[in-house]
């Protein structure tokens, strides 16, 4: 793992919010920092979301993820009844 380190800053509702998750992520031998739990919260949320990536992007040479129509275009229309 890169040991490239990031802050942020966080209010302290979100802050009471992390700690609270910190018993999810401990175990027998070591309790969860809140380092731990707010990487746990970004990779989950890295997953979730290049899942969601919208169908417009798709690999290229070299595994890079680019635009295919870099205006965004419009958002995919959902087949159904018409409303009139």
């Amino acid at each position: 793992m890169s040991t490239s380190h990031v802050s942020v800053r966080l209010d302290a509702e979100t802050i009471a919010r992390v700690d609270a998750l910190a018993p999810q992520f401990s175990t027998h031998w070591r309790p969860a920092t809140r380092s731990d739990v707010l990487r746990a919260l970004i990779l989950t949320a890295l997953d979730r979301h290049e899942g969601l990536m919208p169908s417009r992007f798709r690999e290229r040479g070299g595994g890079k993820e680019e635009p295919l129509d870099p205006g965004g275009g419009e958002p995919p229309r959902r087949s159904g009844p018409e409303e009139g």
